[in-house]
Formats: structure tokens, C-alpha cells, sequence
């Protein structure tokens, strides 16, 4: 062993699961190891109390620059810090990089922790990963898989008759081609492929903006198609003959507004506009049917949509438009046998499901949903229907109730009966966990649909914060469950769930209202089951936005926080749809402020029940996330004792003024229109940058904070 430090700290994960091992299973020799470490342990503290900083850390200084101005009601507002907004400024550079130095400088002593929580994170990945496979009509096995020693995919298709293996796709040699190895970064966001399996799209980003780049590629003779199409979202679509391709462009604020028809081999200029969203609230989205027979385009603002088709098997044929947009109305349209099956919103407090038959000649829906709509799943106002799937012969829901997902499996009726009563729940065993209809990998999710819909399988994902991922196929009509995929956690022990511990609490908020807050600890570590009882470490963690749910999912990062005693927490506040979309009503606009006023409460919450303290509470939000953490800190610094915030939206009031931010107007929909008065004085309220007390900051009385800012991400912008 070197003296130098590092050389012992890459050790410690061993040394320590060494100690953890003999401590539980040969106890008689805890007290010699403890007699043996507690000498050093003591000596090293009380050296590191007495021991005096060589160099004082400088804080860099931000200098104001006076900035005044009358804003649309009237008042005089003073910014001193908008010269910041201004990302070319070489003095906004210069200052970015005083920061940047001055936190690495502050967390120069944790660099030996950063290099074993790293070890710790590397050694638990699956460097050989591998998906799940799917089988499509030519009769291979689709899927992809990691490169031990590599950073991207590669994409395969296996014969399983013959064992053969064919890599269709590797992103490793993608990323190092003349095309991109220059590149700023690389990400191949997605992949499709053709439906006689011959031709793949795929998209690449080498900007992080996630605008793609469209290359096509034969798949049998690895040939690339002379034709790329650039500004491109994740939506992108085959025609059922392959000749063609559909896809949605972005405009300069990345909002898909058009939708192109594109024939391959042909000049992309000779591309075809099929539909042009001219209101800038409006972004589109195209998908195909489970069955592959239409193309459902959808034109959604936060809480207005507006739905058109397309025949894919005749992909010349125009748009119809059967959903016109009317104010608060949603919906999600899908086929089955000659039907559309549609989820709406309409005029109820969650959504339902109801079917119409398809009518070439008739132009719209909508009177048909007055007049007559055959209800398929009713409407309950304690159920959020997330989602729903069709099998030839099932129809399957993904339902949210009190929290908790569940999915329902309908029989299809057959000779023409309307009869949906047929059905059945499938059973789980934890009480925090969560589910997601195909697979988590995007690829294989989207090859999935088709390539299961004459099937009676169901793939699904389920996982928790104890189970790793697993990829399940549920047999519809036997109703048992194969494990087709699981999570595998490296590292030196195998990974044990019956050490870790989660449920399910509720905090009562401010007005009476019941918050869900889920928790994930490791059993021997909790602090309130010792003698005597001592508070964990926590970290609190919440988003709550735009209808947006925290699910609880296993990670193995967060695995180094359980194994040093910390509890995990999620405040699942109101703002999201956790407990249904009324959930989601009662957290934006006017009523964001319930949102922040929930978090506190659940912080307050667990600090009364013991399960952890003021000092030793740590808060974590990215986005939109970021702006619930600012506002509560603001409002009750004295119960935080360290935040971490990514990419965090403070600026609410200036932001919601800028009309040439992108998806302003979108925005408006959640935070809503600061011209309006009353939206005004809300966000007044709670705006992060606008509400920090300088006279607590003075006194150093708000907790630690680290903020990590991008200067490129395609949601939050430097502005």
C-alpha cells in the first residue's frame, strides 16, 4: 500500500463490506474490531478539530449593476443582477468560472469521498447489460446491449434457431466516425425500424439540444441512404409499405410544430408539409396504433388538445381531423378492430375511456361523443388512468388510485357485443412500487407494440426502491407472470433486499390535506429503532409539477447513500397527478403555493416523528423541482440543513414576462400569464429570486446550498 491517499480510499467499499460481513455473521467479533478502530477513529477527529485551514477560501463577488424599470402593472421594480442574463457577456463567463473554481475549492476535502462514491457507483453497473428481446415477423429477436469497455450501445438482432448474432447498429463506432468524431458530444436518441425489418432510422444529437439528425441505414447490407433530415424530434414514423417516413420538426424555441411526410431515396427538399401548428402554445406528437393501421398525430398545449389520423398503409392519403381543440379538453386516440378508443378528460374530474367506429366522411368527432359515447372505462374520481394498450383480444389500463398504480386486463367483447365488464386486476406484493406498460428500454418499448399485439403477452416494468428493474411478460389469459429481465447490481457482495426497507406515510399539510410521503432506509441503520434513538441523516426529495409523478424506482447510486445510514424520502406534493389529477389542479396557477406549503409539511412531518432532524435534513429538486426547492427554503430556511438544486427555474417573475424564452406561452398553462393581476401577486409570493431574505443571509441562518446551472439545456435556459 502507497501512502498516498487514494490508493486506500479505492479499498474502502471492500474493506468495508469485509468488516459489515463478519460484524453479522460471526458477532463475537465486533467488540475486537471496534476496540481496533476506535483509537484511530478518535485520534483522526480530534487532529482534524485542532487542524487550521492553510488558505481561506474567497467567495467571488457578484456586483450589482443598478437596473430600473415600471413593469405592465405599474410598479417599480430594481434588478440589480440582470446583467447575468446576458450568457455572451465575457464578464457572465468570467463570473461563472469564479464560482465554478470557488465550489471546487470548498469541496476540495471531500475529494477522497467523490473518488469511493464513484468506485462505488461504477462497480455496481452491469457493464454487460443487456435488454430485453423482442421477436418481430422476419422471425429474429430484437435488442441492444452494452460493450464491456465501451460508452454507447450496440444494437442487435439474434436468430435464436441458429444462434447467430448480428450487430445491425454499433453507437461506438457511430461516435468515432469521421461524420461525428469531432463533435461536441453524441447521443443517438432514438431508433426505429422499418415494419419489413430491412431499414432502421436513427437519430443523433451533437449539439445536447436533442435536435436530431435522421440517417437511414439498410439493416442487411449496412448501406446508408444518401438522404438526412436535420432538426428533428423523437417522433418518427414508417409507413406500413417502408417506402415512406413521417417525422416533426422543431422550431428555433424546440417546440415540434410541423409535420413532414419524407420518401426515401428522395431529396429531403422535395419533402411534404402535411400539417404547420401555428399557435405557439401547441406542441405535436406522432405515434402509430398498436395495430400499425393509423398514425395518430396530436397537437397538445398543457391542458387543450387536438387530434388528426392518418391511414398507414396509405400514406398519401391527407390528415383527418377527428378531435378539434376546445379549451381544457384532452385526448388520447388509439384503434382496435375498426374503432377508435378514446381517453378524455372531458367535462369529469380524472378522465374515462369511450370507442366510436371510424367514419371516413365525417370530419370530426365530437358530436358523436355528445350524442352517444359508448362508455369502455368509466370515470371515478378517486382513478387517474395513466395509460392504456391493446392485445388482439384485451384492452389493458394503467390506473393510479391514493398513489398507488394498478393495471386492469378487459376481455375484448366479440360478435359485436359492447360488453367491457370482463375484467381483472393484477396483484403486486409491495405497497411502493411502480409500473410501467413495455419495456424501459425505448427501443425495444417501440418495437413491443407491434411486435406483441397478436399475442395474449403483456410486458410490462415493474420496480421499487428495493427491486431492482424488472421486465416482466403477463399472460392475459393464464394471468402468471415471467421474469424475462432483471437489474443485475455488481459489486463485491450481491445486493440484498431483504436488508432495505420502504413504505408508504402521510404528512398532514397546512390546510388538512393528507400528503403521501415514501421512504427507503436500510432496516439495521434506522436511527429510531436503536437504543437509544438517534435521528438519520435524510434526503428529501420532490418535483410536483405539471401533473408530473415521483415514482419510487430503484437506483444503484442511491444504494451509498442507504449504506451510510441516510434515509431517502419523496414528498409526493400537490402539483403532480400522485393522487390524481385533481391532485394536480390543486398545486398550479394561482394554487402553486400549496406546493411548497406540502414539502414543509412533510419536512416538518418527519422531523416530528423522529426519523430525522433540522441538521441533518437535506432537500434535492431539478427544474421545476428546483423552483419548489428555492421557494422552500425561502419560506422556512431554519428546517434545512443543505439543498442541491439542477437546473432550477427561480426567476418565475421575469421568466413569465419573456416572451422570447422558449415555451413561454406553453408555460403559461402551469405557472400562468403574470400580465394577469392575480397570477401576479402569487408569484410574487413565492418567486425564489425575488424572495430571498437578505438579512438570514447575512446571518448565514439559510442552509448550505449547491446549484448546478447548464448553459445549454434545452428546457431550463441561461436567461
Amino acid at each position: 500500500m502507497e501512502q498516498d491517499s487514494s490508493n486506500l480510499v479505492k479499498h474502502l467499499p471492500e474493506i468495508y463490506a469485509i468488516l459489515e460481513k463478519t460484524c453479522i455473521r460471526s458477532p463475537e467479533y465486533c467488540l475486537s474490531i471496534w476496540s481496533s478502530l476506535r483509537k484511530i477513529i478518535e485520534d483522526t477527529t480530534e487532529s482534524h478539530k485542532k487542524k487550521k485551514p492553510v488558505n481561506a477560501v474567497s467567495e467571488p463577488v457578484c456586483n450589482p449593476e443598478p437596473f430600473n424599470f415600471t413593469n405592465v402593472h405599474n410598479e417599480e421594480w430594481s434588478d440589480d443582477f440582470r446583467w447575468l442574463h446576458d450568457r455572451k457577456n465575457p464578464k457572465v463567463l468570467e463570473y461563472i468560472e469564479q464560482e465554478n473554481s470557488y465550489a471546487n475549492e470548498m469541496l476540495a476535502d471531500e475529494k477522497a469521498l467523490q473518488k469511493l462514491l464513484y468506485k462505488e457507483f461504477v462497480s455496481r453497473l452491469d457493464q454487460d447489460e443487456e435488454s430485453p428481446k423482442i421477436k418481430l415477423n422476419d422471425g429474429w429477436h430484437y435488442y441492444s446491449k452494452k460493450i464491456e469497455g465501451e460508452e454507447y450501445l450496440a444494437h442487435c438482432r439474434i436468430n435464436l434457431e441458429t444462434n447467430e448474432e448480428v450487430i445491425y447498429l454499433n453507437e461506438n463506432e457511430l461516435a468515432t466516425s469521421p461524420l461525428f468524431a469531432e463533435a461536441p458530444c453524441f447521443s443517438v436518441g432514438f431508433l426505429k425500424l422499418s415494419p419489413d425489418c430491412t431499414t432502421i432510422a436513427y437519430g443523433v444529437d451533437c449539439t445536447g439540444q436533442e435536435r436530431y439528425s435522421v440517417y437511414f441505414q439498410n439493416i442487411l447490407t449496412n448501406e446508408t441512404f444518401p438522404d438526412s433530415i436535420d432538426d428533428v424530434y423523437t417522433d418518427l414514423e414508417f409507413s406500413e409499405d417502408g417506402q415512406y417516413v413521417f417525422y416533426t420538426i422543431l422550431d428555433q424555441f424546440e417546440r415540434a410544430y410541423m409535420l413532414k411526410r419524407h420518401k426515401l431515396g428522395t431529396s429531403i427538399a422535395d419533402d411534404v408539409i402535411l400539417y404547420h401548428e401555428l399557435d405557439e402554445m401547441f406542441f405535436l406528437t406522432l405515434r402509430k396504433t398498436y395495430d400499425a393501421a393509423f398514425l395518430i398525430l396530436n397537437g397538445s398545449a398543457q391542458i387543450t388538445s387536438e387530434t388528426r389520423v392518418l391511414d398507414a398503409h396509405d400514406p398519401l392519403k391527407n390528415l383527418q381531423l377527428i378531435f378539434p381543440r376546445e379549451n381544457k379538453v384532452q385526448y388520447t386516440v388509439k384503434h382496435h378492430t375498426g374503432y377508435f378508443y378514446i381517453l378524455t378528460n372531458r367535462d369529469v374530474k380524472n378522465n374515462y375511456i369511450y370507442r366510436i367506429p371510424i367514419k371516413d366522411d365525417v370530419p370530426s368527432y365530437t358530436d358523436e361523443l355528445l350524442e352517444n359515447p359508448k362508455i369502455v372505462v368509466e370515470h371515478r374520481d378517486f382513478v387517474l388512468i395513466e395509460d392504456f394498450q391493446f392485445r388482439k383480444r384485451h384492452l389493458v389500463v394503467l390506473e393510479r388510485s391514493n398513489c398507488l398504480q394498478n393495471v386492469r386486463v378487459i376481455n375484448m367483447p366479440e360478435d359485436g357485443s359492447e360488453d367491457f365488464t370482463t375484467f381483472h386486476y393484477i396483484s403486486f406484493s409491495e405497497t411502493v412500487y411502480s409500473i410501467w406498460l413495455g419495456s424501459p428500454n425505448e427501443e425495444i418499448a417501440y418495437l413491443t407494440k407491434e411486435g406483441q399485439y397478436n399475442t395474449k403477452m403483456l410486458r410490462m416494468t415493474y420496480t421499487s426502491f428495493i427491486q431492482p428493474t424488472q421486465v416482466i411478460d403477463y399472460d392475459l389469459v393464464e394471468r402468471k407472470m415471467t421474469i424475462i429481465h432483471e437489474e443485475k447490481v455488481r459489486g463485491m457482495f450481491p445486493y440484498e433486499k431483504s436488508n432495505y426497507c420502504s413504505k408508504r406515510l402521510f404528512a398532514l399539510s397546512v390546510d388538512g390535506t393528507s400528503v403521501p410521503v415514501s421512504l427507503v432506509y436500510r432496516r439495521d441503520l434506522l436511527g429510531m429503532d436503536m437504543s437509544p434513538s438517534q435521528p438519520n441523516p435524510m434526503l428529501l426529495h420532490s418535483y410536483a409539477a405539471y401533473g408530473s409523478c415521483v415514482n419510487p424506482i430503484f437506483s444503484t447510486a442511491r444504494l451509498s447513500l442507504l449504506d451510510r445510514g441516510f434515509i431517502y424520502a419523496v414528498a409526493h406534493c400537490r402539483g403532480g397527478a400522485d393522487m390524481g389529477n385533481g391532485w394536480y389542479e390543486e398545486g398550479k396557477l394561482e394554487k402553486k403555493p400549496n406546493t411548497f406549503y406540502d414539502f414543509c409539511s412533510v419536512a416538518e412531518y418527519l422531523i416530528k416523528e423522529k426519523y430525522t432532524t433540522p441538521s441533518k435534513l437535506a432537500i434535492y429538486g431539478r427544474s421545476a423541482g428546483g423552483l419548489l426547492i428555492g421557494a422552500s427554503i425561502n419560506m422556512r430556511p431554519d428546517l434545512f440543513q443543505a439543498a442541491l438544486t439542477e437546473v432550477p427555474f427561480i426567476d418565475v417573475i421575469n421568466t413569465m414576462f419573456n416572451s422570447s424564452i422558449p415555451w413561454t406561452a406553453f408555460e403559461f398553462e402551469e405557472w400562468g400569464n403574470p400580465v394577469d393581476k392575480d397570477i401576479y401577486d402569487v408569484m410574487k409570493g413565492y418567486c425564489p429570486y425575488t424572495n430571498i431574505d437578505g438579512e438570514k443571509l447575512a446571518k448565514n441562518e439559510y442552509p448550505h446550498i449547491l446549484v448546478l446551472g447548464g448553459m445549454n439545456d434545452p428546457r431550463v435556459k441561461h436567461t
